[in-house]
């Protein structure tokens, strides 16, 4: 190899080391000659101890650097992500419970027990909680021994989340409740082919930045490297050839870094849809590509990868996911299928003096569909799954009082994109309302709490009297 002076080369290597440098001359080793296969029995490509014509060391420097940079600036995003993964979680599992983390029960993670016997956790769930004690041990934050003041030796899941390493918080995500692993990928539009959330590739994904976040953390090689991790492609980008993201089926980007490059734009637009950091990135890479002269396949770029709709400055996604996830993380709600068995008196119609479970379900699928024919229920659909809030149900039907004022501010909205009637429904139900009664401590109190502190007879009566459904805005 071009290594230029003596004392330019002993500089070098006296900066970077030997064995640093290597992953990056690597590519400009001279491979075996034929017939030597091109990969030894390891998989690894057959290469020479000796340098193609024309390779420099000061070229080489120049790689170095520029991924030096790009792990610092691809580390910045992995935060940024991050960072609003740790509240998502945190949000979500404080909705069920303070220390969500700290019940199996709660996480559904107990493993099928035999009669008589006491259910323990799964091993997932033991090891998991293990890992994260040692985080917990050892954080020495004042907001920290603030929240230990307050509610004893332990964290509160909200606080929890943000002592934990990715790792813990993505591990986390898969010990959560099926259904709210579903929804946190659907409020990230990680989607099933049938529409639902996709919580195999979420899942997948967050392993995936886990392991580049570490790369960067310890100051590994990002340039031309094949990640462990092969990142895979959602349900509905697979069936769908047009989806932003079809080109992570392809075996070169999936376990490269463009593949990491495509599910950070896309997630980091799940959280602000005007974000360009990500643009900003790639803008970088290409430019010094151009500038060093290596290859953006080299990266997993396919070729007029350019032409993708996912790097277009003005391409968004549908910021209706977003709403509706942050309705579910405001109204704890059931799924269609809950809501019909939280139907325990619907009427079931027949001739004969038994019920058979198959009638009570076809009684349950007709009462949901008639409360919202009339346009009595609150829906919230987030992908093709629909949700309703749990407030609005009691002793097995739909609160009467609910119903009718649902309707009412339904009816009165008119013709309104429905994630966005869903939004002014529940905003509606949950915000203090100055001419309602107010709490103990002098606090207004919102529709949903007077619901849940008077009877049903009171209730209609206190809103009657100061017109409190008035106060409903789209």
């Amino acid at each position: 190899m071009a290594c230029g002076s003596d004392e330019f080369a002993a500089a070098v290597l006296e900066r970077y080391g030997y064995y640093r440098l290597s992953g990056y001359w690597h590519t400009y080793r001279q491979f075996q000659p034929a017939p030597a296969p091109a990969l030894n029995e390891e998989g690894r490509e057959n290469r020479l101890d000796t340098f193609r014509p024309g390779a420099k060391l000061d070229q080489v420097v120049s790689i170095y650097d520029f991924d030096q940079e790009l792990r610092t600036r691809l580390s910045t995003l992995l935060s940024r992500l991050e960072i609003s993964l740790r509240f998502f979680i945190g949000h979500r599992l404080g909705a069920i419970d303070l220390f969500a983390h700290r019940k199996p029960e709660v996480l559904g993670t107990l493993r099928p027990a035999e009669p008589g016997q006491e259910q323990k956790p799964t091993t997932a769930y033991t090891e998991w909680l293990t890992e994260y004690d040692r985080h917990e041990s050892r954080a020495r934050d004042e907001f920290v021994l603030h929240f230990r003041g307050k509610y004893g030796p332990h964290l509160p899941i909200w606080v929890a989340t943000e002592v934990m390493s990715f790792g813990v918080l993505s591990n986390l995500y898969t010990l959560m409740p099926q259904l709210d692993q579903e929804v946190l990928a659907a409020r990230f539009q990680v989607n099933t082919a049938d529409g639902k959330g996709d919580r195999g590739a979420f899942a997948n994904w967050l392993n995936a930045l886990r392991v580049v976040r570490n790369i960067c953390a310890h100051y590994g090689r990002v340039w031309n490297r094949v990640f462990d991790v092969i990142i895979d492609a959602p349900g509905d980008a697979r069936s769908n050839g047009e989806h932003p993201l079809h080109h992570l089926g392809t075996s070169t980007v999936s376990n490269r870094l463009f593949g990491v490059l495509s599910i950070l734009r896309y997630l980091l637009l799940s959280i602000a849809p005007d974000d360009r950091s990500v643009l900003n990135l790639v803008d970088f890479v290409t430019e010094q590509a151009q500038r060093i002269g290596f290859r953006l396949p080299q990266l997993g770029f396919p070729e007029a990868w350019e032409n993708d709709e996912l790097w277009d400055p003005n391409f968004m996604l549908d910021s209706q996911a977003m709403t509706a996830a942050g309705l579910l993380d405001q109204a704890r709600s059931f799924t269609a299928a809950q809501t019909r068995a939280a139907l325990t008196a619907a009427q079931v119609h027949t001739d004969s003096s038994a019920t058979s479970p198959r009638s009570l379900a076809a009684a349950q699928r007709t009462q949901l569909r008639t409360y919202l024919h009339y346009d009595c229920l609150i829906e919230i659909n987030i992908g093709k799954t629909k949700h309703y809030p749990q407030f609005q149900f009691r002793d097995g039907k739909i609160i009467d009082a609910v119903g009718d004022i649902t309707q009412q501010l339904i009816r009165r909205a008119g013709d309104v994109e429905e994630t966005t009637l869903a939004e002014a429904l529940v905003t509606w139900w949950q915000t203090p309302n100055s001419g309602l009664p107010v709490s103990s401590d002098g606090q207004a109190i919102s529709p949903q709490q007077l619901l849940e502190s008077v009877t049903e007879d009171k209730f209609r009566e206190t809103l009657d009297r100061v017109n409190a459904s008035g106060t409903f805005m789209l």
